[in-house]
């Protein structure tokens, strides 16, 4: 018989948006789950920008501060895994991780972020965020009045 946990609510995704919202449950006494796979769409980038009391901090650091503080909330959860599959059934869903673990919650938030998805070019996902700049609130500061085309050192041993 498989062992199958509840909770009041899943979050999928543990970063910024995901341990705001599971801080916020938890500080409401909510039985509270994230589930997180540990690869932030922002894993290359050095530093966070436009975070208030967190500018130019790195987003790993932060993150980490972040995680350290929701669990001190003795009804959130931390997962270190990856959401698989999610069924709704009558009254919750049921969130399946990588490997194998089962659980309900009546309510689901999902905090995952996005994706960027990179076009097949030699080096270009080793330079994504870093020199290859695709946000202007992130990188624009850094980057204003220089030609991006002069910030591609990282394209050269490619």
């Amino acid at each position: 018989m498989e062992s199958i946990k509840n909770f009041d609510i899943i979050i999928i995704g543990g970063s910024y948006s995901g341990l705001s919202a599971a801080m916020a449950l938890g500080r409401s006494l909510r039985n509270v789950l994230i589930i997180d796979s540990g690869k932030p769409c922002n894993i290359q980038t050095p530093h966070s920008h436009n975070f208030l009391t967190h500018d130019g901090v790195e987003p790993a650091v932060i993150a980490q501060r972040g995680r350290k503080q929701v669990l001190a909330y003795p009804t959130v959860n931390f997962v270190s895994e990856l959401a698989i599959e999610g069924t709704r059934t009558k009254n919750s869903f049921q969130i399946t991780t990588s490997t194998g673990k089962k659980f309900n919650a009546p309510n689901l938030l999902f905090a995952t972020g996005v994706k960027d998805l990179l076009p097949d070019i030699s080096g270009f996902s080793d330079c994504w965020g870093i020199s290859v700049i695709h946000c202007p609130y992130c990188h624009g500061y850094e980057f204003n009045g220089k030609k991006t085309e002069s910030h591609a050192s990282c394209f050269a041993d490619k």
